[in-house]
């Protein structure tokens, strides 16, 4: 297969914001929830055994998310490394089971972030806990709560999903 690239990329206004607003976790269920993709490539529909996708709300500048693309010129491989990191508050025994749970399943997330754009991780594969770090902390300041770090490892960069179609998933 020939890679042929076919525009280039022209830097627009300064109207650009970073950062995680909310984070929407659902149980990873495999083959059975399908896809609907535009001619570019966003996803406009979910089908199949769909999932519900729980609210994890970010305080801002808690939260972030990366993908780094990871090439290998010897083994003419390519994949793309997602990483989402999360801070939840006030750890009490409701948070620490859900850390708990959390790092025993295989999920599939979509992250909005502060532009108000929704991006799906675990599209193929499972999104896994890779960390966690519940506290109380040392400071008045200090974070009670826990960070959770989750990875996932794809093919293809995320797919933008639509607002419609993610707002038919989140409960």
């Amino acid at each position: 297969m020939a890679c042929v690239l076919t525009t280039g990329y022209t830097l627009g206004c300064r109207d650009n914001i970073g950062g995680v607003q909310a984070v929407y976790i659902g149980e990873y269920n495999g083959d059975d929830l399908t896809y609907s993709l535009t001619a570019s490539n966003v996803i406009d529909a979910f089908g199949g055994a769909t999932v519900s996708f729980y609210t994890f709300e970010q305080e801002i500048e808690t939260g972030s998310y990366t993908e780094n693309g990871v090439f290998s010129t010897e083994n003419g491989t390519s994949f793309y490394e997602q990483t989402l990191t999360i801070s939840l508050h006030k750890l009490d025994a409701a948070l620490r089971n859900q850390i708990l749970v959390l790092g025993q399943g295989k999920w599939r997330i979509i992250v909005k972030d502060q532009r108000g754009l929704y991006h799906l991780i675990g599209y193929q594969n499972p999104v896994r806990v890779s960390a966690s770090t519940p506290g109380v902390g040392k400071a008045y300041g200090d974070l009670n709560g826990a960070v959770i770090t989750f990875l996932g490892k794809e093919p293809e960069p995320a797919h933008i999903v639509a607002t419609a179609a993610a707002l038919s998933v989140i409960v």
